[in-house]
């Protein structure tokens, strides 16, 4: 090779070298990387840290739709695998923002949305710095009186209920201002003396947002929280990727809340023919630990939930973690019956990852009716059903799954039609794999199932005009066996987040069929293992989206 053919030979490769980024940058591929990559680290301003004025809603439409625009000039056939199906999981995101910020306008119905200071208490329990945690707290109390201003003018209709919720919302965050903050300030005086007046600006807006919500509210026109049947399909369609409009989705909650029926029908005969599942199930429900060791109770359920999942090797668990259960703080336990789960979001002080499962407690000052209702609702039944559910191998090992997912959309965005059918999933597995080991549990869990059945009814019958809220109500007392506060509360959340719902049961039914898709693919290779840890590792997308990733893997 001669001198001269050396050097231009080199400045060739040179060349190819310096050209093929830009070439791969504009192929659709490469456009939908940088497009993934902006989104998942320029996201709308959170709400918690905003004016909440409706400059704001108005800016996160404009955003959205900006965003669907160029996501949709990236031309899908161009791209194929793990690329195409996060194009359609981004597309089914924003559809969904699109419809929410367009359609079904919160922030002109529900005052709840605009008391982002509840979650303070997050900031003051919080491992930050000292002077991070007071900087965050100013800014935040700052704000206050600014969101609780613009919420008494952008609130449009009266909902009976929702107002009746956000006035328990609001007048038990007070606690927040005479009681957390002075603490935290009287603990840290040097520091945090700054946040003494922005508390009394905050502590006095609340008290007008109070009085907004006693007085003025109740007299605007009384409106709907349905979000309407043509809304409802386009979530189904676009934001789902179901092939169920609010027919065939009505039809199927009742036809399963019936299968369902005949299994507990069938059950409640091995146990006792002579009485009902309904009466079988009240007995149960009558046997419940002491009250005040409900949640030391539940803390040892999740433990032996984590132990059968291991021992059984129903799924990999490859990180250090451990799930831990407290007391839901009171602000929040009028929001649902329960309580609520904090996934692991990075490693503690410890080098764990640690989430929390919150219930709401047994409280002493409560008169008689109330606590023999509270502790109905929160037997050994409920309490060894749900620890799987919330923890092993349920939403905990699965968030475990998703914040260690390499690809950047899917490790920043999930779907209630997975996570949560994920999490009922798992109450199904540990049936199956022997961990409920009494018929009384058997039929309990049976009943928690109806009460998903009856979820899909109720969602898609209030939003789409097909039910009542007091229809809705009896559904859940009168055939599935919840009082009547506990089925408010159920409801409740329903009307305010259309669609979440439908995720348990719906979503279960995906998995299992997916499950036995892939069984039948693999043949005498199929493990539970391999299946969990290869589905879970795809991420939490839309059904259809995590079968063609499954089935084409």
């Amino acid at each position: 090779m001669t001198q001269s053919f050396r050097i231009f030979f080199l400045l060739l490769l040179l060349l190819c070298r310096c050209s093929a980024p830009e070439k791969q940058e504009n192929s659709s591929s490469g456009k939908l990387r940088v497009f993934i990559d902006e989104f998942v680290t320029s996201k709308v301003e959170a709400a918690s840290k905003s004016e909440m004025n409706a400059a704001f809603f108005l800016l996160q439409l404009q955003k959205t739709k900006g965003q669907l625009a160029t996501l949709r000039s990236i031309d899908p056939l161009e791209l194929k695998g793990d690329d195409l199906i996060d194009w359609k999981f981004a597309q089914s995101i924003l559809a969904g923002r699109e419809l929410q910020q367009e359609k079904m306008l919160p922030w002109k119905k529900n005052p709840r949305l605009y008391m982002t200071f509840t979650d303070l208490s997050t900031v003051i329990d919080s491992p930050l710095p000292l002077d991070d945690k007071v900087k965050q707290i100013e800014e935040r109390l700052k704000l206050i009186p600014i969101q609780l201003g613009n919420a008494m003018n952008q609130l449009e209709v009266y909902i009976p209920r929702f107002q009746e919720l956000s006035l328990f919302m609001a007048e038990n965050g007070l606690v927040l201002f005479d009681k957390e903050l002075p603490a935290f300030i009287t603990m840290n005086p040097t520091t945090s003396a700054r946040l003494l007046a922005p508390l009394q600006d905050g502590r006095n807006s609340l008290e007008k947002f109070i009085a907004f919500l006693k007085v003025e509210l109740p007299k605007k026109p009384q409106g709907d929280f349905a979000i309407g049947k043509e809304v409802y399909e386009a979530m189904m369609k676009h934001q789902f990727l179901l092939d169920y409009d609010a027919d065939s989705l009505w039809k199927f909650g009742w036809d399963r809340f019936k299968a369902t029926v005949k299994e507990l029908e069938a059950l409640a005969k091995t146990i006792d023919s002579r009485k009902t599942w309904q009466q079988l199930a009240l007995e149960f429900k009558n046997e419940h630990p002491e009250p005040h060791k409900i949640i030391e109770v539940s803390q040892e359920w999740v433990d032996k939930s984590r132990a059968h999942v291991l021992a059984r090797n129903l799924i990999p668990i490859p990180w250090k973690e451990r799930v831990k259960v407290t007391a839901r703080v009171e602000y929040l336990r009028k929001t649902s019956y329960y309580g609520n789960f904090s996934f692991a979001k990075e490693l503690d002080k410890d080098s764990m990852y640690t989430s929390d499962m919150m219930i709401n407690p047994f409280e002493d000052q409560w008169d008689d009716k109330k606590k023999q209702e509270f502790l109905l609702e929160h037997d050994w039944g409920v309490i060894i059903v749900t620890a799987p559910h919330e923890t092993y191998a349920g939403h905990h090992v699965q968030g475990l799954y998703q914040l260690h997912n390499p690809r950047p959309l899917r490790k920043n965005n999930s779907i209630s039609l997975f996570s949560e059918g994920w999490g009922l999933y798992n109450e199904q597995l540990m049936q199956e794999t022997g961990f409920f080991t009494t018929e009384k549990i058997h039929l309990r869990q049976l009943q928690l199932r109806l009460w998903r059945n009856a979820r899909v009814i109720y969602d898609v019958g209030l939003h789409s005009g097909k039910m009542s809220y007091e229809e809705a109500i009896s559904l859940m007392t009168d055939q599935v066996g919840f009082l009547r506060w506990a089925s408010q509360l159920e409801v409740d959340a329903s009307t305010a987040s259309p669609g979440y719902f439908i995720g348990y049961f719906t979503g279960m039914s995906e998995i299992l069929a997916m499950r036995e898709e892939y069984k039948m693919k693999m043949g005498n290779a199929f493990t539970l293992s391999d299946f969990h840890e290869r589905l879970l590792k795809i991420g939490s997308m839309p059904p259809s989206l995590m079968r063609e990733a499954l089935m084409n893997n």
